[in-house]
């Protein structure tokens, strides 16, 4: 479980930045968003200049936000599991509860009140 764990964390993280840097790149390159922001510029007062603006705006800088989250997202979760993954592997395995060979001590005798896998009754 913890090589699974530290896998998938390692797969998670280059995602993130994986991500970050194609969404990074097509920030870098928006060549739309800088000649509708440049005829917004020379017609501040037109409505239809105003209208492409914003949609532009809205995907550009929308790109910003998936390059910093991605890489920011990326690297804490691919972290955390990563982190997990490793605690999972120093922990001592505990060993595993349930039916021995000796018969009905798992449950308890028939028609006790014993928890299923040992404990102990209520006021006992």
């Amino acid at each position: 479980m913890s090589a699974i764990l530290r896998g998938l964390g390692a797969a998670v993280a280059l995602l993130g930045v994986g991500i970050g840097l194609v969404a990074g790149w097509f920030f870098a390159t928006d060549a739309a968003y800088h000649e509708v922001a440049a005829a917004y510029a020379r017609h501040p007062a037109h409505a239809l200049f105003q209208a492409e603006y914003w949609a532009a705006s809205l995907r550009h800088w929308g790109l910003m936000v998936a390059a910093a989250g991605g890489v920011a997202a990326g690297l804490v979760f691919g972290a955390l599991l990563l982190g997990v993954g490793e605690v999972l592997r120093r922990l001592p395995r505990r060993p595993r509860q349930g039916r021995t060979k000796k018969a009905g001590w798992a449950g308890g005798p028939p028609g006790s009140s014993f928890v299923r896998g040992g404990g102990v009754r209520p006021g006992a």
